[in-house]
């Protein structure tokens, strides 16, 4: 079995690299959800990896640094009096039990955020993490990023709240900057030089230097093909995006080979008008087993699969 693991990147209403991988290589079962940062990538895998074996195969695609959690506690939730915070006035969240009291795991409260530098260690440390865990577990693995990972993509919240992930297409000379600084201070260097970059689909030439990370965002922006197909209103990659990055960047195969690219483009058609769901209270509380993929576009993956 493959198993694999992300945020709305790896699991959305449209096909996904982990969609196209069941095509191409299934079985796999998707334990990604959307707005899922990547403490919630890391407990997840805790969580389920009773169930995966030394046979089976696990891949990750980190998820942006911003999107912290927090292990929560109903004292805690109680000083700080932000209870109209969290999605429901029961208390549960992540990891809880039935009866709530803000015992778990959830996001960061907006006025408790940490800070930038932060984030970046947080990240490369769960990474590192992350490897000793599956090293001793003894099972194959694949990382990727999203994005560039030192991309600054925390939202605005005022004067009025604002995502801005979806418009860093490139890194900034400054982010450039600020993160060699941080990834070169001592403790974070040995970490840096610890993770096992060769277990990257894409590594960087250079881990000390930001600039040379990537990942699927820069991989989409790269052709103008998958821009043509974009959403009328939503800005995640596109399915042809999807299919080509994991032909290219994680099976390392000859796209100009690969049987399903045709169907890739039509999908990628069908999907630039489709409706989005808006996210809804149960969403930011979501397991990792529920699926979101449209049904017609399942229908016709299922066929491809037939095929394969």
């Amino acid at each position: 079995m493959i198993y694999t693991f992300g945020c709305s990147v790896t699991k959305w209403h449209w096909p996904t690299w982990a969609d196209w991988l069941s095509v191409y290589s299934g079985p796999v079962t998707n334990f990604a959800y959307k707005g899922y940062g990547n403490d919630n990538i890391y407990w997840t895998l805790i969580d389920k990896l009773e169930s995966i074996t030394a046979n089976d195969q696990v891949i990750i695609m980190w998820s942006q640094n911003h999107r912290q959690t927090v292990w929560y506690d109903n004292e805690w939730v109680e000083q700080k009096d932000i209870q109209g915070f969290f999605p429901n006035q029961e208390g549960k969240i992540w990891y809880s039990s039935d009866n709530g009291n803000y015992l778990g795991l959830y996001r960061t409260h907006p006025e408790y955020q940490q800070s930038l530098a932060h984030m970046i260690v947080s990240e490369l440390n769960t990474i590192y993490n992350t490897q000793q865990i599956l090293n001793s577990h003894g099972c194959d693995y694949t990382m990727m990023f999203v994005h560039n990972p030192f991309l600054d993509c925390r939202p605005v919240y005022r004067p009025k709240f604002e995502f801005v992930w979806h418009k860093k297409d490139i890194i900034s000379d400054k982010e450039i900057t600020f993160a060699n600084s941080v990834i070169n201070l001592g403790p974070v260097k040995k970490i840096v030089q610890k993770i096992d970059w060769t277990k990257f689909a894409e590594p960087p030439e250079n881990v000390f230097d930001a600039k040379d990370y990537t990942g699927m965002w820069e991989y989409f922006f790269n052709k103008k093909e998958y821009l043509i197909y974009s959403h009328d209103s939503d800005p995640h990659p596109v399915p042809l995006t999807h299919h080509d990055f994991l032909i290219e960047k994680i099976l390392k195969q000859d796209l100009k080979q690969s049987k399903h690219r045709d169907a890739a483009v039509e999908i990628s058609k069908m999907a630039m008008t489709m409706p989005i769901p808006e996210f809804v209270a149960a969403d930011f509380t979501a397991g990792s087993d529920l699926t979101l993929l449209d049904t017609n576009i399942e229908n016709i993956l299922n066929e491809l699969r037939s095929y394969s």
